[in-house]
C-alpha cells in the first residue's frame, strides 16, 4: 500500500516540479528581454532624425528554416556639436515582410526621434523599442 502511495505521489509531484521549473524560466526570461529594451539608467534623451529604414531579413542558421525580417532604422544624432549615426532594430522579427514595412512606416526618413545616448561614449546610443 505504502508502494502505491509513493508511486502516486511521485506521479503528480513530478509533473508539478517541471511545470513550475518551466513557468519560472519562461518569466526569468521575458525580464531579461525587458531589461535587453530598457534603456540604461543614466542614458540622456536628444532629438535625433530618421535617415532610413528598411526591411532586414535574420540570418538563417539553416537553409530549410523559415525567412524571418525584422525592421531596421537608421537615425542620426548631435552631442556637443558631434553627429552620430546609429542603427536599431526597432521591434520583433515577423515571419510576414508587409508586417515589417507596416512597422516601419512609423519611422519615415525626415522625422524626428528621441535617441538615447550615453553621456560617458555619446557614440552608444539606442532608440526605446516597441512593446
Amino acid at each position: 500500500m505504502a508502494g502505491v502511495l509513493v508511486v502516486g505521489f511521485l506521479f503528480i509531484a513530478v509533473p508539478a516540479v517541471v511545470v513550475v521549473a518551466v513557468v519560472w524560466l519562461l518569466r526569468k526570461n521575458q525580464a531579461g528581454s525587458r531589461r535587453l529594451k530598457a534603456i540604461p539608467a543614466g542614458w540622456r534623451p536628444i532629438e535625433g532624425r530618421v535617415i532610413g529604414n528598411k526591411v532586414e531579413e535574420a540570418a538563417r542558421t539553416n537553409p530549410g528554416d523559415w525567412s524571418f525580417y525584422f525592421p531596421m532604422v537608421f537615425f542620426e544624432y548631435t552631442v556637443e556639436g558631434q553627429r552620430y549615426t546609429g542603427a536599431q532594430g526597432v521591434d520583433r522579427a515577423y515571419q510576414e515582410e508587409y508586417r515589417v514595412k507596416k512597422v516601419l512606416a512609423d519611422y519615415p526618413v525626415g522625422n524626428p526621434i528621441t535617441v538615447y545616448y550615453d553621456p560617458l561614449k555619446p557614440g552608444e546610443a539606442k532608440l526605446r523599442m516597441r512593446l
